[in-house]
């Protein structure tokens, strides 16, 4: 069997973000973005966090001598917990006392920079499979864990394995039959160089080794349909040592089913595919933001199956997701590699990068979309600088797998073929 591999150039876009004033951080005075005290670490033993509220920002710290010293303007760096399950980044805005010795605080959404301060931190770090909650999205799904045959350095030893078989509702009021698996080894970088008053650089990064398979079939009668139909949703949050502090990593993924169609198409078609990829978001001091992706090297196996009708269809697993340090830095990503095929007539794929049989035209793309959001909360001289999404399109591109003009091929195998004689006329042979 043949495959069709194409290996994507990595797009590095170094063009400044100047959107939403992501520009230079302003000029401090007086405030200083290191924490005014050690910052209090809840989660390892001695005081806790036992209750938060996210709304209002409320929060109760058990008694102990620690709690004591609880101060405005303190750092809450607190591991997951039963009151913060994905740990959680405060900043103490006021102090009380409340009962059996125990301190009552209010908080506002802590910046990782406020907890770094003047520190430099450099983390490297694969997320182990084992370490994410699963939560199916449709019956029938398996979780397993598979090892790794060849990762990058940062990559897990083990790939978390997502197995569906199910059924998807069609608009028409009909079903299409899904099947597929997909194996995901993801990994996180980050960077973070500090100064009194400022931030020097911050980088965060999300990749993943990833490989699929899927296998649709139905039939398609609806003009313009798109159907995105989550198949499982993953979490973690592990804990890991930047400039020797415990940050929380939040991480989550959710798997989709994604199949639009325009025309009546009818489908029975497997599709596979392997890539690793990646994408970052960096800051540097008087430039603002950056973003950069790795397309990585998608290699995919010829399509199996058979197509017809008169129309487009293109089908593909899509893989959404967030990594963040305390969801206060990080970046939101999607992948979606996909095939698309536009058929007038039927084709029956052959499985090695061909067809076995064809009426009318058929052509065949593969494709991959990578789609991204910076995520960043930095508080610099009492100003916080930018605490929304910043969407941007990180890559695109579609390019051409197979092409076959309107004739038929499974008439032309079938028909007498034709040579020349030694007097040049033509001699048909049965």
């Amino acid at each position: 069997m043949s495959i069709c591999k194409k290996t994507a150039s990595v797009l590095a876009v170094t063009s400044v973000l100047a959107l939403g004033g992501l520009g230079a951080a302003p000029t401090a005075s007086a405030a200083t973005a290191a924490p005014i005290v050690a910052p209090l670490i809840t989660g390892a033993g001695g005081i806790q966090l036992l209750s938060y509220d996210e709304e209002t920002g409320d929060a109760v710290l058990s008694a102990g001598a620690a709690s004591a010293a609880v101060k405005v303007g303190q750092v809450i760096d607190s591991l997951p917990c039963d009151a913060a399950p994905d740990g959680a980044l405060l900043v103490v805005t006021g102090v009380r006392k409340a009962a059996d010795g125990k301190v009552s605080v209010s908080t506002r959404p802590g910046a990782i920079n406020e907890l770094l301060g003047t520190k430099t931190a450099s983390v490297r770090t694969a997320v182990s499979p084992s370490s994410f909650a699963v939560t199916p999205e449709v019956s029938g799904l398996h979780v397993s864990y598979v090892p790794r045959i060849d990762g990058a350095s940062a990559s897990a030893g083990m790939a978390l394995k997502i197995s569906a078989d199910t059924d998807i509702e069609l608009p028409n009021g009909s079903s299409a039959e899904f099947s597929g698996s997909m194996e995901v080894a993801p990994s996180i970088d980050f960077d973070y160089t500090g100064a009194v008053f400022d931030v020097q650089k911050a980088h965060v990064g999300f990749s993943a080794d990833t490989e699929a398979n899927w296998h649709v079939k139905g039939r398609f009668t609806a003009d313009d349909t798109s159907i995105k139909v989550p198949i499982a949703s993953l979490s973690a949050s592990p804990v890991v040592k930047a400039a020797g502090l415990p940050v929380v990593v939040n991480l989550d993924l959710t798997l989709y089913a994604h199949i639009t169609a325009n025309g009546r198409v009818t489908v029975d078609v497997e599709q596979s595919y392997a890539d690793d990829w990646g994408v970052y978001a960096d800051y540097k001091k008087g430039q603002g933001w950056s973003r950069s992706t790795d397309s990585g090297s998608t290699t995919e196996a010829p399509v199996t199956g058979a197509i017809s009708g008169e129309g487009d269809i293109r089908t593909g697993l899509l893989t959404e997701g967030t990594v963040a340090i305390f969801d206060s830095l990080g970046v939101r990503a999607g992948i979606e590699p996909y095939v698309r095929t536009v058929v007038s007539g039927s084709v029956v794929f052959d499985g090695e990068g061909g067809v076995k049989s064809q009426t009318g035209p058929v052509e065949l793309y593969g494709g991959l979309d990578i789609d991204g959001a910076l995520i960043a909360r930095l508080r610099i001289a009492g100003t916080t600088l930018f605490e929304r999404d910043l969407p941007f399109t990180i890559y695109r591109e579609e390019w051409p797998l197979l092409s076959i003009p309107g004739t038929s091929v499974e008439e032309e195998t079938s028909e007498e073929e034709y040579a020349e004689d030694e007097s040049g006329d033509d001699v048909f042979l049965d």
